[in-house]
């Protein structure tokens, strides 16, 4: 500005001398004002232009206070794009943070647009960001109770629970959280593993109380029967059934103590190198001694003859829970085959009886505890309800897989794969 002012003296100053010498000084020095002002105009509509397109024009050069504006503004702007990079990064990062978790996340405007939504949204609620841009995300969902949620959120603590629209077999947790104002933030959760749960919990405390009733019952019926005073007959009638039912309830406790310590990880695995036909040779010499064998024919196949890395005790317990249902749930002179083999699943110990089979709706289910195909069946049999939940939780524990299948019929297939790593050659004895 200085400069400007010196610059504007210096001229009207050399007008004035030059007039001077001519006479005419006044009309000199107006003739220079005028023109240093059109000068001056004329850089000011330079910048002007160049304020225009900033990015694709060049800043206008005049010394002084034009000078000192364009180096301002450029400052500014300079400041502007950095700022402008800074908050593209940030939102780059939130974008892939937000993509990369498993719920679904929908920012959404004033008016309940779609402004953003990540890969969970698509999977979960079928909102594809950017082909969803702009509409109106109760078009997208009609769920009665999204909708509902949508117009009353404030009032029910911003969740509900909901079907996916893309799958009615998965329940979502979806939540609305004010979000920048007048917008709203959409999350959605997949629940279906938790409400899962929360039914085999609620089974289960069901089923343990009915398990243990009814021995309960049994053995407080003839205690409430007798006195000191019964007849020493009925007592010595009445002995074998209390002791079959304080045998059950003494099995089922123990089945769930070990069951305990599979899912808590109490016991740890103490893996050695097992010889597998042996094993399933004992195994058989155990199953023969079971009441409930009646002439069963045992076939084993050893296809391979290496050993396997397991947790002798644990392992032993499982094929043990499978050989002794083949022979607790089929008929007598049933034949039952053990097979060790090396499949494209691993190495697999198979159990196949050729009993009456499974319905294709049970199997999904029958690693659960107390889950019976025939519950009459099974309680004639002396079971707990707790043997394949066991052999599933030790195989979990050996990063190994109970693979089932079945056909009313013709008999079923139990079929345990472990990872070839867990596999051995043969060790010479």
């Amino acid at each position: 500005m200085q400069w400007d002012n010196w610059r504007l003296l210096t001229l009207v100053s050399l007008a004035g001398f030059v007039g001077l010498l001519f006479g005419q000084m006044m009309a000199f020095m107006f003739v220079a004002t005028l023109a240093y002002a059109l000068w001056l105009q004329h850089n000011w509509y330079k910048l002007w232009y160049w304020l225009q397109k900033p990015k694709k024009r060049r800043s206008p050069s005049a010394e002084g206070v034009i000078d000192d504006v364009c180096r301002q503004i450029e400052q500014m702007r300079q400041q502007n794009s950095n700022r402008k990079r800074k908050l593209t990064g940030y939102l780059k990062r939130f974008q892939s943070a937000t993509a990369a978790l498993p719920d679904g996340i929908v920012v959404l405007g004033e008016f309940g647009e779609v402004d953003w939504a990540n890969q969970a949204a698509r999977e979960l609620l079928g909102v594809r960001w950017p082909r969803d841009n702009n509409v109106r995300i109760n078009n997208l969902i009609r769920e009665p109770a999204f909708q509902h949620l949508l117009e009353n959120h404030i009032h029910l603590g911003g969740t509900t629970t909901v079907k996916s629209p893309l799958n009615e077999d998965v329940q979502l947790e979806v939540k609305l959280v004010n979000y920048m104002g007048s917008g709203r933030l959409l999350i959605a959760r997949d629940i279906t593993q938790t409400i899962k749960l929360q039914r085999m919990r609620r089974d289960f405390v069901a089923n343990v109380s009915h398990e243990l009733k009814t021995p309960l019952t049994v053995l407080r019926g003839y205690l409430e029967a007798f006195t000191e005073d019964t007849d020493p007959e009925q007592w010595k009638m009445a002995l074998p059934a209390m002791r079959q039912q304080s045998e059950r309830m003494h099995l089922m406790i123990k089945d769930l103590l070990v069951l305990s310590q599979l899912e808590t990880g109490e016991k740890s695995l103490r893996r050695i190198p097992t010889d597998v036909d042996k094993l399933l040779h004992s195994i058989i010499e155990d199953a023969k001694a079971l009441e409930h064998y009646h002439e069963h024919q045992f076939s084993l196949h050893l296809e391979t003859d290496k050993w396997l890395i397991c947790d002798l005790g644990e392992v032993r317990s499982a094929i043990s829970n499978l050989v002794f249902n083949a022979v607790k749930y089929t008929p007598a002179g049933c034949k039952v085959t053990l097979s060790w083999r090396e499949t494209d699943d691993g190495v697999c110990i198979e159990v196949t009886d050729e009993g009456e089979g499974i319905a294709a709706h049970h199997l999904d289910r029958l690693t659960e505890r107390f889950y019976r195909v025939d519950k009459g069946r099974s309680s004639d049999a002396g079971g707990t309800g707790l043997g394949l939940a066991i052999v599933k939780h030790v195989l979990q524990r050996h990063g190994a897989k109970l693979i089932i299948t079945s056909e009313l019929g013709k008999g079923s297939s139990f079929k345990c794969c472990f990872p070839e790593t867990a596999a051995v050659e043969k060790i010479p004895v």
